[in-house]
């Protein structure tokens, strides 16, 4: 799992002042999987970071890279 992932997220999260139970209601995926992310455990899907650009108002193909599915 990406570390750059993780930083990043966990940044976002409490720059945009977000809780997991909050965050989770967005992206309509349970509180679990926000931890597991967090906690870097897993990463987003391809989808899941199309999602979290959007709302974080970020690029795309770097949030890709940062979880890992491209290079």
């Amino acid at each position: 799992m990406s570390g750059d992932f993780r930083t990043w997220f966990g940044e976002q999260v409490l720059d945009h002042d977000l809780t997991v139970t909050s965050l989770s209601h967005m992206l309509d995926v349970y509180d679990g999987t926000i931890e597991d992310w967090l906690a870097g455990r897993s990463v987003p899907s391809p989808a899941e970071c199309m999602q979290l650009a959007e709302l974080f108002e970020v690029p795309f193909q770097p949030l890709l890279r940062m979880a890992g599915h491209t290079t």
